[in-house]
């Protein structure tokens, strides 16, 4: 049985339960399918000097793993806080195979911190066998910006989507305690920076007779605090439920609840953007930002909607528009969508990470 050590600076916790999930799920992917798999990662810290431990310890488990068990496979996510581990572990263990699995701003920098990191990336890439990519977006970022080989670079979509979770829960309103006459808009997703939550809170704001309708947000984030002192400025305390990030079985009950979905996010290092199709797949209509991953996979008004990246004000046009159509239109848009989520069924998918890894 071939061993793989798989490392990562992301990984779920029982308090940030969706952080790096599909880190988790390509472990699984690959236990399911014959290999002997161990896990050294780090899981989200809210604290520096909680990070600054987590990473001496996500490093050393990292080494002494290595030093003392045999692996024919380092499958490194997340390149830029990986590196100076692979350039150790491969110094280390000169025969070992590397693959790394890029997703976000690793490679695509949002800020000077980010871009700090890109030297150490491109001096590492030099190392690895294999780079895998979460869509065709990525795959031309590391063809035009990091100069790798197209035949070094293979597209798996973070994991894909457990259909035996993320499926349309009968009466889900009901189930969260929420108005099943009324129509649900919801945010699920980190209050971070670029994530834009501020953009939904903006075309809430705008919604006509807002007070008819049921938003829900769901997520935690070093910016809820703002996110709070927003809501209470746009009058919203009593429209919006807020809940804290969820499992992915609650999160399907959310999806289920949810009629329209927007995913406002505005960050260009966003690669696929797993929840526009987690959405899809249990009866929602999405709205994302026209930008980064979910280019990959919405189709304007066939089965999503685009709106112009950070403007709140085209986000709330696209929900008056949604709210206007009717039953037959509605269904048309979700049967679309629910087809386009099933290209990235994991049962159907999870060949291709298994393939990857035999064709090394």
């Amino acid at each position: 049985m071939e061993k793989i050590l798989l490392i990562s600076n992301m990984y779920p916790s029982k308090k940030y339960k969706h952080y790096g999930v599909f880190v988790q799920n390509t472990a699984s992917i690959l236990k399911n399918n014959g290999y002997q798999v161990d896990v050294s990662a780090l899981k989200k810290k809210d604290s520096n000097l909680g990070k600054l431990g987590g990473y001496l310890s996500f490093y050393i488990k990292s080494i002494f793993l290595c030093l003392f068990h045999r692996y024919d496979y380092l499958y490194a996510h997340y390149i830029s806080h990986c590196a100076l581990l692979i350039k150790i572990i491969k110094k280390l263990k000169p025969s070992i195979k590397v693959i790394v699995n890029v997703h976000g701003n690793d490679v695509v920098p949002e800020d000077a911190h980010d871009e700090k990191f890109i030297p150490l990336v491109k001096s590492t890439l030099p190392l690895i066998d294999l780079c895998i990519v979460p869509s065709s977006y990525y795959q031309k970022v590391m063809m035009e910006q990091y100069g790798l080989n197209e035949d070094k670079i293979k597209i798996f979509p973070s994991g894909g989507i457990n259909f035996d979770v993320f499926k349309e829960i009968e009466n889900a309103k009901e189930k969260l305690h929420l108005d099943p006459n009324k129509k649900c808009i919801g945010y699920i997703g980190r209050y971070e920076k670029r994530k834009g939550w501020e953009v939904f809170l903006k075309a809430i704001s705008l919604l006509v007779n807002v007070e008819q309708y049921q938003i829900v947000m769901v997520g935690v984030g070093e910016d809820e605090e703002k996110a709070n002192a927003l809501i209470q400025e746009y009058h919203l305390e009593n429209v919006i439920k807020k809940y804290p990030m969820q499992t992915q079985k609650e999160l399907a009950l959310f999806y289920s609840a949810i009629d329209i979905f927007c995913f406002p996010t505005y960050r260009k290092s966003d690669s696929l953007g797993l929840v526009g199709l987690e959405a899809m797949a249990c009866g929602c209509i999405v709205i994302a930002s026209n930008m980064a991953g979910p280019t990959s996979y919405i189709k304007n008004q066939e089965n999503g909607f685009f709106f112009k990246p950070r403007d709140g004000k085209d986000l709330n046009q696209k929900i008056e528009d949604i709210l206007s159509m009717n039953e037959h239109q509605i269904k048309e848009i979700k049967d679309h969508a629910y087809q386009t989520a099933k290209a990235y069924d994991v049962n159907d998918i999870s060949q291709n990470l298994v393939d990857i890894f035999n064709g090394i």
